[in-house]
């Protein structure tokens, strides 16, 4: 297509994409590694140095009426620790009324066939869990078919002892191999089920979680289901807290300001008549579910959450997982976000233009994260400690409500002390999303981080 034909939308759009590419040119192969981590830590300076010298400087602030209308001076670092107070503190409230009140007593168990694709790659060890789970499910007309990579022998061995049973299937992809979104896409082609499902190899699935999501369909298009890692390990209980704060707690005002709700590749059950209309799930980005959750989205479909059933799933096990797995995630975010702001050039309705906002919360939103911990520091420098208690006590909190619940609906024992580190962990995710979002810009050529499974 000629520049002529693509109209300054299209040209700001290959404008937008020409950046990105001089910015990944500036660095030869043979220095990449040293020239990302020269740029991280000057952005990290940056951020702690800008966010330190935001949180010293003095504002008046005036009362309500209610507490007497006077006026004080604070420092900013106290409207910080105010403002992540807040928003925490409140989508608690949010999501701890969905969690108590999502009870579903209607399961059928049988109606509109599912048809449940389970991608696997170099999942042979972990494939029980997911495969077992969905033959024990009470409803009863799902099918489960596999979906294995052409050159991981072990996971197809492994997939062909279940596929001797009965409701069980199993594909190699050989149409599009080499991503999940083409496994899924390809089952999607050579299923006809009404409903379509999609679960990660190692997920734990709620025996009633399909049948409540096929209640549930009868009046939207998608569900999505909860998922949480399973807190057997010190690493792997920093997983679990880190998923139910900033993917279960931080999301919930998004959701009530702005309708987006997040679309998955797992834990999700879905009309085939939605699938089609997005065109599946995207090959080409890292994160696929994320992607397909925006295209759900400006598309209009109405995707709801189905929290009462959740699914445990394997967890990072070691630090250098945990790492790269958090990055691959926050490359993929600026993927989408890159993708996103090329397509709202030339928007279909206001959603196209709205979710490049919602995005760039996501990435962006780690700078203000480690910001907060220069403002800590004017706080303690200042004499103001107890501030900063304040957010340390909502996240603490927030995250020992939601255990304290999963312990009490069955899906974890016991709840012991994890949740005390979930203020250290926000500054961590935050230099993954940082590091992830300099090496998209810089010098990422499509590569991805895998992580262990264990059985």
């Amino acid at each position: 297509m000629s520049q002529s034909t693509l109209g300054p939308a299209g040209g700001s759009r290959r404008a937008l994409d020409a950046t990105v590419e001089v910015l990944r040119g500036l660095a030869p192969e043979s220095i990449r590694d040293a020239f990302d981590l020269a740029v991280f830590g000057l952005v990290v300076a940056a951020v702690v140095t800008t966010g330190y010298l935001q949180g010293a400087l003095s504002m008046v602030v005036t009362l309500p009426a209610v507490l007497g209308g006077s006026s004080v001076v604070v420092l900013q670092a106290v409207v910080g620790c105010l403002t992540l107070s807040g928003m925490f503190g409140l989508s608690g409230i949010v999501l701890v009324g969905q969690l108590v009140s999502t009870g579903d007593d209607r399961v059928p168990r049988s109606g509109p066939t599912v048809t449940a694709v389970v991608p696997v790659h170099r999942d042979a060890e972990v494939l029980h869990r997911s495969v077992e789970s969905l033959l024990a499910s009470r409803y009863e007309d799902l099918r489960v078919v596999i979906v294995a990579e052409p050159d991981d022998e072990s996971s197809i061995e492994r997939a062909r002892e279940y596929a001797a049973r009965e409701r069980v299937d199993l594909l190699v992809n050989t149409r599009y191999p080499g991503t999940k979104a083409g496994a899924i896409n390809y089952a999607a082609e050579v299923t006809e089920s009404e409903h379509l499902a999609v679960f990660d190899a190692d997920e734990r699935v709620d025996p009633r979680f399909v049948s409540a999501a096929v209640a549930k369909l009868e009046n939207c298009d998608v569900v999505q289901g909860r998922t949480i890692p399973e807190p057997d390990g010190p690493i792997e209980t920093v997983a679990y807290y880190e998923s139910v704060v900033l993917g279960d707690l931080s999301q919930r005002l998004l959701t009530v300001v702005t309708d987006f709700t997040m679309a998955a590749s797992r834990t999700v059950v879905m009309r085939r008549d939605a699938f089609e209309a997005v065109g599946g799930y995207d090959p080409e980005m890292l994160t696929e579910d994320y992607d397909f959750a925006f295209a759900c989205y400006e598309a209009g479909l109405d995707v709801v959450e189905q929290f009462s059933y959740a699914s445990t799933i394997d967890g990072a096990h070691t630090v250098r997982d945990w790492w790269g797995q958090r990055k691959r995630w926050m490359t993929g975010y600026a993927q989408v976000l890159h993708s996103l702001v090329r397509d709202c050039f030339s928007p279909a309705n206001y959603r196209s233009v709205l979710s490049p906002v919602i995005c760039a919360g996501s990435v962006l939103g780690n700078l203000f994260m480690l910001s907060l911990v220069s403002k800590a520091a004017v706080l303690v420098v200042n004499g103001a400690t107890s501030w900063v208690l304040l957010p340390a006590a909502t996240l603490v909190g927030s995250a020992l409500a939601l255990r304290a619940y999963d312990a009490h609906v069955g899906r974890l024992s016991g709840i012991g002390v994890g949740y005390l580190v979930m203020p250290a962990v926000l500054p961590l995710y935050s230099l993954a999303g940082i590091k992830a979002t300099v090496e998209y810009l810089l010098t990422w050529e499509g590569e991805w981080y895998s992580v262990e499974k264990g059985a």
